[in-house]
């Protein structure tokens, strides 16, 4: 009996291991061959989405039965469209940003900016960039829909194509096995609640991985709409520079410049300088628009967010936290990720990826507060999910990978409900949390 259990265990090792296999190594001719519904790289992606979306549904119902009344009138926070105590799912799922996003739906954006009682310029709807709001509007004109129906249904379908094209994207560049890492460990961090909310993360990743798609497809001429939209989504174009350098840099490293290196070399430049232009474009649109110069800057600041570099805010952040040793083990944490990025480990990623691996962190870090939105920003860093595939198969633990893959679904499904229960749903205002 002890021989056979033995043996037993054995075969169900190996079958295991063949089993990963041939999940990470798949006959990619077989599988285009395939109708594109059967393909894994079309039905996985959407289907741990689909998974985690329930989820986020049903933490959404029981916690929404938790949010507090609010009326016009509330305490730190601008209520322009009052709710009830228990509002139910879709309305909780419109809160903070989703009324300002719906005020933007409704009824456009203001001519003229509203002041404050002191004077300046008071919060407004031209701090919100428009495609998000624009687009929701437009399908609750022809559908006859309201707000908080469109709005998080908008998001959360918009979400799937961003799963869909980062499963692609991270696939075609370094393997099958990140890109479920990327998919899974995305799809379950602590804030993906936002991609069922009226906000425009899921949004942004898309563009940001279409983009990245395009570059590395060689495709220019649908770089640059792209890049347009991406610009008027979110604040985030300029980290696309050094993504675009990193591109033309190993084009010409590779001695893969085309047969006009010249003519390539002009474009990639003239496509990097056209990403940065597109960074202030949004605040050129807002002054224009208001007849008021920097507008979008003094907008900003009614939220208190200087455009200026904020690592400052880093650093006393972490000595607010941890003191001195929080410091050493932030500088030790991008001195950690430096040398990683500058491995092969890394350099497999391809530059599209690569790039965008070093230049986003490096954008959070310099030009973002250090508000709790930092913890929602981060998912567009989805390089990290990377850096996690490489970990779970060093060879310590690597034929227990996707046993830890697992234990990270666990641990981001608690840290999910725990941030939509203390950030997105409002139980109190005491707490001063914002996501």
């Amino acid at each position: 009996m002890t021989v056979t259990s033995a043996n037993a265990a054995v075969r169900s090792h190996l079958s295991e291991s063949r089993l990963a296999h041939a999940l990470e190594n798949p006959d990619r001719d077989a599988e285009r061959r395939q109708p594109f519904y059967r393909r894994f790289a079309f039905w996985f992606p959407l289907a741990v989405y689909a998974v985690s979306r329930i989820y986020v549904l049903v933490a959404g119902i029981v916690l929404a039965r938790n949010q507090i009344a609010l009326p016009i009138g509330t305490p730190n926070i601008r209520i322009f469209f009052p709710l009830p105590a228990s509002p139910g799912y879709l309305s909780a799922m419109t809160n903070w940003d989703g009324q300002w996003y719906r005020v933007i739906a409704e009824n456009g954006y203001p001519a003229v900016l509203p002041r404050a009682g002191w004077g300046g310029i008071d919060m407004n709807p031209w701090a919100f960039f428009p495609v998000f709001p624009l687009t929701a509007g437009a399908i609750m004109k022809v559908t006859g829909l309201p707000f908080v129906v469109v709005a998080p249904i908008l998001s959360t379908l918009i979400g799937f194509a961003a799963m869909y094209f980062l499963f692609k994207l991270v696939d075609q560049a370094v393997g099958r096995w990140e890109a479920i890492v990327a998919v899974v460990a995305t799809c379950f961090y602590i804030a993906s609640p936002v991609f069922s909310a009226s906000y425009t993360e899921s949004l942004a990743l898309l563009m940001v991985v279409v983009v990245l798609l395009l570059l590395r497809a060689r495709r220019y001429a649908w770089v640059v709409p792209a890049l347009l939209v991406l610009s008027l989504s979110r604040n985030v174009v300029i980290a696309m520079v050094p993504v675009i350098t990193a591109h033309a840099v190993v084009r010409w490293w590779q001695g893969d410049e085309g047969p006009h290196p010249k003519r390539f070399r002009w474009g990639m430049a003239a496509l990097a300088a056209y990403a940065g232009a597109l960074t202030f474009l949004w605040p050129k649109i807002v002054a224009i628009a208001t007849d008021t110069p920097n507008a979008y800057e003094e907008t900003m600041l009614a939220w208190n967010i200087q455009t200026k570099v904020k690592l400052y805010m880093w650093w006393n952040l972490l000595y607010a936290y941890w003191g001195i040793w929080g410091q050493l083990l932030g500088v030790l944490g991008v001195a950690a990720f430096a040398w990683f990025m500058l491995t092969k480990n890394s350099w497999r990623w391809g530059p599209e990826i690569w790039g965008w691996a070093g230049a986003y962190p490096a954008y959070i870090i310099l030009v973002t507060s250090t508000t709790p939105s930092r913890v929602r920003y981060a998912l567009l860093a989805f390089p990290f999910t990377l850096v996690i595939a490489w970990f779970l198969k060093l060879r310590w633990w690597e034929r227990w990978r996707y046993w830890l893959l697992a234990g990270i679904v666990v641990v981001g499904a608690v840290q999910m409900w725990w941030w939509l229960e203390h950030y997105l749903v409002i139980e109190n205002l005491t707490d001063d949390l914002y996501p």
